[in-house]
């Protein structure tokens, strides 16, 4: 059975989210998702609203879904999975999980990762996180919140740019590449979005790797640091446990996150790895390589932590396959 894709949709309170969302969900290529906005409140979709049941459930114009989600997110993706598989719910082939403005999205990712059934059923896409270009060096600073938004995005869609001179978008555009290098940004309208400037693409790992690694990201009272590394050479299984093992072990809750896609010895494709403050979730195993170069690349964010202890976790994962792979060609 496939797993289904979910790409979780943050940013702070006025970002201009809701908005995206509510354009994507009118197009043709968004057909068959199903949104899950996870706060209270009303959230500006009604005039999108074609039928309303007795649950939380909403069928959208277009054949999209949304349900208001309180608590625990994980029962109700597993809700809306199962009555589309009975037939009660139309077909749903990709999730998307909107978030307060006010979350912290690495709460909100732990809780999934750490659930059975979403390791099962469910691959996690990405992080996007919408930026408000004109508001967003004046809450970074003042609101953790923010911050972690940012720190752990795949991409950073940054809106209102037409409300914002160009020397303040550069300026917020040179904030979020301190806060995390590794994330691609696009200046939107959020109205006019394209499905493929929204949705992660294999992690966005080729791009996300170009910047330096180890950078300094945010002030007190959030550090974060961030590594990463591209390599050649084909993982053995046993080596990349033992490395998780003890990446996990050392880092515990201090890795906001992990992503990487790998070449693992005897795979034809590569592997996609997720993790969130030290929980991993379950690997995918994808049939092509999305890139022409068959390389591993990692990315590392941790909170709390030193850049260099990301640098050398990340350099002995690089040492043990190297050693690996001029033991097998010495034996050849």
């Amino acid at each position: 059975m496939s797993r289904v894709p979910l790409v979780l949709l943050t940013g702070f309170l006025g970002s201009g989210k809701t908005t995206l969302l509510n354009a994507l969900l009118s197009r043709e290529e968004f057909r068959d998702t199903a949104v899950v906005i996870n706060e209270a409140g009303d959230v500006g979709l009604d005039h999108l609203l074609v039928e309303q049941g007795a649950d939380t459930v909403m069928l959208l114009e277009g054949g999209c879904l949304c349900c208001r989600a309180k608590g625990s997110l994980a029962p109700v993706l597993e809700g809306l999975l199962r009555r589309s598989r009975d037939g009660s719910l139309p077909p749903i082939r990709r999730l998307v999980v909107e978030t307060s403005g006010l979350s912290d999205p690495a709460a909100l990712l732990e809780g999934l990762i750490s659930d059975a059934f979403f390791n099962h059923r469910i691959a996690l896409a990405g992080v996007v996180t919408v930026i408000d270009a004109r508001a967003f060096r004046q809450i970074v600073d003042i609101h953790s919140e923010a911050r972690m938004q940012v720190a752990l995005a795949d991409r950073l869609l940054i809106s209102k740019s037409d409300v914002t001179d160009n020397g303040e978008l550069a300026a917020v555009q040179q904030r979020l590449r301190e806060i995390n290098p590794h994330a691609e940004q696009t200046v939107i309208h959020p109205r006019a979005v394209a499905m493929e400037t929204f949705w992660p693409q294999s992690l966005d790992l080729p791009r996300a790797l170009i910047a330096p690694r180890g950078m300094i990201c945010a002030p007190e009272p959030v550090p974060i640091a961030t590594a990463s590394a591209a390599f050649d050479g084909a993982i053995a299984p046993d080596i990349l446990e033992e490395w998780l093992d003890h990446t996990m072990s050392l880092l515990g809750p201090m890795l906001l996150r992990m992503k990487a896609m790998l070449d693992i010895a005897g795979a034809s494709g590569p592997t996609v790895l997720h993790a969130v403050q030290g929980l991993l979730h379950q690997p995918v195993d994808m049939k092509d390589w999305p890139v022409v170069e068959r390389r591993n690349r990692i990315v590392l964010i941790g909170r709390d932590v030193e850049a260099q202890i990301l640098d050398d976790a990340l350099d002995r994962l690089t040492v043990a396959v190297r050693r690996t792979t001029t033991r097998q060609t010495v034996l050849l």
